[in-house]
């Protein structure tokens, strides 16, 4: 082994980072070729913004029912878009993702799943602000405004084995509404076998609505 003074140890240590010198030589470097350092920069601080604007703004949905079916099926990934005013683009006969009302929640604890605060749910715009005469009618079907609800074919989908959606909709708390607020929209699955929306649990807030699909 060598030994070292301890003198010139605290003197390596203590040298191996000097500002007074660093700093002149960076900014000498910028001086130089500005274009390339700062595009260097640019790169290695780019991860840190993209990932709080994909945390906040876009996020990947998996569908997790047959809710949706035919048009999603369960297994299939959304990249859903969640920039401020959601509902603002969004229409009649648009499918959205939304953080489920009370109503809803209480469905879900009362089978005995369970939600996060993230937790959202995805259907479609069926009923607008203002529309009237909403009602349960047929198979389990849904008017509004006197005419058949916007949409596919809500029969393109295999039925729930124990029909469960019956005994949802036994008390369904959006069989009959004479009138929808205007802060409210009603929202439906694309499969009315299964799926357990605003039949079920009523009006939505319009303003749980978050996101959509891009």
């Amino acid at each position: 082994p060598i030994d070292i003074p301890v003198h010139m140890v605290s003197q390596l240590t203590t040298t191996r980072f000097n500002p007074d010198s660093a700093i002149p030589r960076i900014v000498s470097a910028f001086q130089r070729d500005w274009f390339t350092y700062t595009l260097a920069l640019c790169v290695a601080i780019t991860p840190i913004p993209m990932t709080l604007f994909a945390r906040n703004f876009v996020s990947l949905y998996d569908i997790p029912s047959a809710s949706m079916e035919p048009t999603l099926l369960k297994g299939d990934v959304l990249l859903v878009e969640k920039f401020p005013g959601v509902y603002d683009r969004s229409g009649r006969g648009d499918v959205v993702l939304f953080r489920p009302p009370s109503a809803l929640r209480d469905i879900v604890y009362s089978s005995g799943s369970q939600l996060s605060s993230t937790s959202l749910f995805v259907k479609r715009i069926a009923g607008l602000p203002g529309d009237e005469n909403i009602r349960l009618v047929g198979d389990n079907d849904v008017s509004i405004n006197g005419v058949e609800a916007v949409g596919p074919d809500r029969n393109l989908c295999a039925d729930e084995p124990l029909r469960l959606i019956e005994k949802y909709l036994e008390n369904g708390k959006g069989k009959d509404i004479d009138k929808l607020g205007d802060d409210d929209v009603y929202v439906l699955g694309d499969c009315k076998a299964v799926s357990v929306d605003s039949r079920v649990f009523g009006i939505l807030p319009k303003e749980n609505i978050v996101g959509k699909p891009m």
